[in-house]
Parts: structure tokens; C-alpha cells; sequence
């Protein structure tokens, strides 16, 4: 069922930046490898910004949301396809407006009351393109496209097309698409996303990743208390289902298109060298073997031992919602199990979580009772929303009976994705190609709402506001600066950074400077300004800017943002940091799919991380169910 077709041999290590691509579709790992891919062939910015239109519409299902921060929805272009699927129209522009800059062609978002819609430049004019409602409106003449301002002008045109293109608003009357338009004043946004999410995958030994491409378990999606407070009468299970939806251009192999899911699981083995190698952060440990000791004890009698293990995702961890109006009630996004022995009552275990890489530490469990003790925490509460958290594991042996420590330690993690940007079977034949870099994720965003800092945050003339934006100028005459640090141990090879900054008065005025320092603050160097364009009419904005083949020192290194004529509403800036190789380990690739009423797998192990490999389906009848990715023992 799979035949190799091409591999690497050779001394490998825990894997990271795993990215599988199949024949079936483009990459969906980052922006520049769908636009590559997608506008391939493409002779015209037309072209282009077409075909750029059709992957969009078989990319995103219609649906509110989503949101993630403070209310606000998501625009990042990688959130949007990789991990949700799903948009309304003014975040799905956003996403569209980020692939048409990728593609070097100019775009901006237009604001219409009810509806907010990209337009595109091309053939010296501005010409609208509707992704979300799936069309696009030819003047009289049936070849040039309608902009959002000749539409407003000229609304019956909506009604008057001789030969409209495929898809024509297939999902909407015709005449409500017109009325929407007819005599509108629609607002111009240039500055419409957020472009720093990194879809990056790591493994370790004894980790895997399960992508399914339908929901496992009702309501496993993402939503914060921020989402709508009037959910409406006309449509009683839109909540409970979530982004499910028959009326979708969405890819899916038979309808509804909807999300997906999927599940981390690492199963170490506490004993083996790869453990101790992929999990570094550890204090006062001793490796015991035999049935009187747990495989992690205390080193020294009276000594503290600790463990940390970290859990990163390209996707959004998600629990089961039980009761839709709490929040707090959420389950099984994220557990964490095992057993913590306590012979005696002066022994101690306790286990930690941290969502700030480590800055700050919650306590969610304390042994209270004796002998070798099971938990299963779960600690979706504390975690879900994130793309990653670590857990921290705490004893002390104060009588030195090597008889207090941690065995058989178990992780799940649930997260949402979008199956449509899965690598996926089609009917027939398909090739893939799997490659792993050794370059992990390392996700830094401000949180100024909740109180959280960015790390090594120093603040010059600014001052931390209820509501946005959340840092302002405590003096508008003068500039406010935030210094902060990278943040991650070891190189930098790409840092991407985006602030959402917001006008005090009006939409102009604003103005940004980012710059960098590599010597912990000594020199500085100014990266680029930012200003509004000067046809923006929105009072906020993101800014993004990229530094790539870069050897920062992710420690030394520090950004400062100095803004004047407005305030900073969040900032993100996330890297990838090189890993150097620590244990060895292979990866096991398995696809699980039906035909008809059959199961079929098709399994291979790649010693390298690396390789080409083929799978041959039946003609007709096959639906995907599974990827699994795993790290395993070489």
C-alpha cells in the first residue's frame, strides 16, 4: 500500500518543524509556501489574486469567530487556515488580504455596514472579491471586476450579470447582496492582520500527534466568555455544533465541512537516555530501577527534585464544553497523569502549570495521601486557548527513603484544527514528502489585560490602561517605548513580530518604530517605521515586520517599540530558535482512511525525519479519518 520513494540515512534526533505536504493540496504550513504553491503557473496579478480566491473559499468555513483575545477575532492568516478553518467576513479578509501581500499584490479591507469584503489591485483599478460570500461582479462588458465603490454606485449590477463566474454568491439572494452595496460609504483598512503564528510541530520519543479530520466529541472547539452574548433564536444548535456547515465551498470528503481535532500524546519512558536529554529541566533527580523505587527520585535526602515538561502545539488546545454559558466547566483539553509515590507523611509531591514559558507557576495538585498515589489532573481550565504549557513536577525525600518520586507519567492534549489544510488522501495516487528542520516554536505575546508581561518588559512614558489600547503614553508629547526580550534560549533563526496599535484621535497620526538590539540593550538598530496608510480610516492597526536567516542570540536580543499619537493594544513576537540535536529518534507516518465500509492503513518510519513515499487508493468512496505523526525509537 506504500512504497518508499525516496529517504535520508543518518544520525537524527528528536524532531522539530515537522511538515508533511501532500499532492492532494497545497502546503498549509506557512503563508509563503501556500502563495508559492497556490500561484504557481499564474502569468498575471489577475491570476494570482484568482487563484489565491479559489483556495480561500475551499479553505474557510462560514461562521462567527473566531476569537481568542479580549473579544477581539483572529486575523493572523496561519490561525485562520491552519488551526480554525473557520471566519466571518471581516477576519477571513484579513486572512485574504495577507496571501494577496504575500503574492506582491496591494489589498486593503472594506467596511460596509453588515459586511466587510477585500479588494485586490490589479488591471489599474481596485477590484472586489468576495471570499467569504464566494463571487465577484463583473462591469458591464463581463470581463473587468467590480470595485466596492462602482458597486455602490451601480448595486444592480449584482442582478445584470449575462455570464457571472462560478461560484455567484450560491448561498445568498441576489438582491440582498445589492442592497448591502446600494449607495454605501465603505471604510478603507490597509493594516488588517496580525502575520506571526508559526505552525511548527515537534516531537519527542514516545510523542505522537493524531489529526483527525472530523470533531471527536461534541463542542471541541475554542471559545473564550468574550464571543457573542445574544446568540440568537433562528439557528438553536449554531453553538453546540460549532463550525459545522452544509452550505460550504470547504473542502471536506463528504458534508458538512466542519473543523477537526486532535490529540498530542507523550508516553515517555522515564528510565531511557532520550527522556533525560528532551526534557532538560530537572533539579535533584536520581534514576532508580527496581519495584521499591519510583523511576524519578530524590537525589539527596531533604533536597528539592523537580522535573518540567513541556507540551508545545501549532494548534489551539480545546476541551469539551459542558454547560455553553461556563467557561470553567471546560474538560479533557488537557491531562496530565501518573503516579506520585509518598511512603511516608514528611515526603512531599505537588505539580505545577505555567502558560508564560515559565515566568509565572500555578499549583493545581498536592499529594495528601500515602503509598504509590494515581492522579489524573486535568488542566484544561488553566490552559486552554494556549499553544503549549508547561507542568511542573515537585518532591522532596526528607527522610532519604529514595521512596518518594514520579512513575508512569502520561500527557493528552486536545487541540482544534482545520482538516481542509491537512495533507490528505485523494482518490487514486498520491505522493507526499515529509522533512523535519531542527527549529522549535517559541510563542511570546502580551497579555496586558490579564496583568502579564512580556518578558524582561520595561516600560519608558507608558502607562498601563483598563481598556484598550492597554499601554498609552502617560505624556502625549512625547513618544512611549517598550523594551522587551526575545526571549528564548539559543539562536534565533526567524523572529516575526506583530503590534496591533491603536489611534487615539481619529485614524491618522499614528506612528511606530521598531528597532533591535543583539547586545542586551547596549546599541540599538531601527528596523523599519511604521505609519498608516494614508487612505486608512480605521482607528487601529497591526504592524508586521520579519527578520529571517538571522543567529540572534534569543537571550541577548531585545525589541523596543516606541509609538507616538497612540498606544499599543498587543504585541506578538515569535521565533524560531535553533535546536540542536539532543536524542535520536525517527518518525512514524500512518494514514487511516474508509473505503466504502473498509478500513485502510498505509504506515512508514522515517529514520532521518525525512522522505518521499507513495499511497495508492481506491477510485471512488474514500474518506479520510486519521494522520498520526510519532516519534519513536530509531
Amino acid at each position: 500500500m506504500v512504497a518508499l520513494l525516496a529517504g535520508c540515512a543518518g544520525a537524527p534526533a528528536e524532531q522539530h518543524s515537522i511538515h508533511l505536504v501532500g499532492s492532494a493540496q497545497p502546503s498549509c504550513w506557512s503563508v509563503e509556501e501556500i502563495v508559492a504553491e497556490v500561484t504557481k503557473g499564474a502569468a498575471t496579478d489577475r491570476q494570482k489574486a484568482l487563484a489565491l480566491h479559489r483556495f480561500g473559499m475551499a479553505h474557510f468555513i462560514h461562521f462567527d469567530g473566531p476569537i481568542e483575545e479580549r473579544g477581539e477575532y483572529v486575523t493572523d492568516p496561519m490561525k485562520l487556515i491552519g488551526v480554525y478553518g473557520y471566519a466571518l467576513c471581516g477576519n477571513n479578509s484579513a486572512a485574504m488580504n495577507a496571501l494577496y501581500n504575500a503574492a506582491g499584490l496591494r489589498a486593503r479591507t472594506r467596511t460596509l455596514p453588515g459586511h466587510a469584503v477585500p479588494e485586490v489591485w490589479f488591471e489599474g483599478k481596485w477590484n472586489y472579491i468576495d471570499t467569504d460570500m464566494f463571487g465577484y461582479v463583473f462591469l458591464p462588458g463581463g470581463k473587468s471586476i467590480a470595485s466596492v465603490d462602482e458597486l455602490a454606485k451601480d448595486a444592480d449590477l449584482f442582478l445584470r450579470q449575462a455570464s457571472p463566474p462560478d461560484p455567484y454568491y450560491p448561498f445568498d439572494e441576489k438582491k440582498d447582496m445589492a442592497s448591502v452595496f446600494r449607495n454605501v460609504r465603505a471604510q478603507k483598512n490597509y493594516h488588517p492582520y496580525a502575520n506571526a503564528h508559526l505552525m511548527n510541530l515537534s516531537l519527542r520519543t514516545g510523542e505522537s500527534a493524531s489529526l483527525y479530520y472530523r470533531p471527536q466529541g461534541r463542542g471541541r472547539y475554542f471559545l473564550t466568555p468574550a464571543f457573542r452574548p445574544d446568540l440568537g433564536i433562528v439557528y438553536k444548535d449554531y453553538w453546540i455544533l460549532g463550525p459545522v456547515r452544509r452550505g460550504s465551498l470547504a473542502w471536506c470528503d463528504k458534508p458538512p465541512a466542519s473543523y477537526g481535532n486532535g490529540v498530542i500524546r507523550y508516553e515517555p519512558d522515564l528510565h531511557s537516555e532520550a527522556f533525560r536529554l528532551e526534557n532538560p529541566a530537572r533539579q535533584g533527580i536520581a534514576v532508580r530501577t527496581g519495584k521499591q523505587s519510583p523511576p524519578l527520585a530524590a537525589a539527596a535526602t531533604g533536597g528539592l527534585a523537580s522535573l518540567v515538561v513541556e507540551v508545545t502545539t501549532p494548534w489551539v488546545i480545546a476541551g469539551l464544553q459542558n454547560d455553553l454559558t461556563n467557561f470553567q466547566d471546560n474538560t479533557d483539553g488537557a491531562l496530565v497523569s501518573g503516579l506520585f509515590w509518598r511512603l511516608n507523611a514528611s515526603g512531599e509531591n505537588r505539580i505545577l502549570v505555567s502558560t508564560d514559558e515559565g515566568r509565572t507557576w500555578k499549583k493545581v495538585w498536592e499529594n495528601r495521601y500515602l503509598g504509590a498515589v494515581p492522579f489524573e489532573v486535568d488542566l484544561t481550565r488553566w490552559v486552554e486557548g494556549e499553544y503549549g504549557y508547561r507542568v511542573k513536577f515537585e518532591w522532596l525525600d526528607r527522610k532519604g527513603s529514595r521512596q518518594v518520586g514520579l512513575e508512569g507519567l502520561k500527557f493528552r492534549t486536545w487541540v482544534e484544527l482545520s482538516p481542509m489544510a491537512l495533507p490528505r488522501l485523494n482518490p487514486g495516487h498520491n505522493t507526499f514528502r515529509l522533512t523535519a528542520q531542527p527549529r522549535r516554536a517559541f510563542y511570546n505575546h502580551s497579555r496586558w489585560d490579564r496583568g502579564q508581561s512580556l518578558p524582561g518588559e520595561q516600560l519608558e512614558n507608558l502607562q498601563v490602561s483598563a481598556k484598550a489600547p492597554f499601554l498609552r503614553p502617560a505624556d502625549p508629547g512625547r513618544p512611549g517605548i517598550l523594551t522587551f526580550a526575545v526571549g528564548p534560549e539559543g539562536v534565533v533563526e526567524e523572529l516575526r513580530v506583530a503590534v496591533l496599535a491603536r489611534a487615539l484621535r481619529g485614524s491618522q497620526g499614528l506612528s511606530l518604530a521598531l528597532s533591535l538590539s543583539e547586545d542586551g540593550g547596549t546599541s540599538w538598530k531601527e528596523l523599519e517605521r511604521f505609519a498608516p496608510h494614508p487612505e486608512h480610516e480605521m482607528n487601529h492597526m497591526w504592524f508586521n515586520h520579519v527578520v529571517r536567516n538571522g543567529a540572534l542570540s534569543g537571550q541577548r536580543s531585545r525589541l523596543r517599540i516606541a509609538v507616538s499619537g497612540g498606544g499599543l493594544e498587543q504585541v506578538i513576537a515569535n521565533s524560531l530558535v535553533r535546536s540542536n540535536p539532543r536524542a535520536p529518534s525517527a518518525l512514524r507516518v500512518t494514514h487511516l482512511w474508509r473505503e466504502g465500509d473498509q478500513q485502510r492503513t498505509a504506515s512508514r518510519v522515517f529514520r532521518s525525519g525525512s522522505g518521499t513515499y507513495e499511497v495508492n487508493t481506491a477510485a471512488a468512496g474514500l474518506v479520510n479519518e486519521e494522520l498520526r505523526t510519532e516519534g519513536v525509537a530509531p
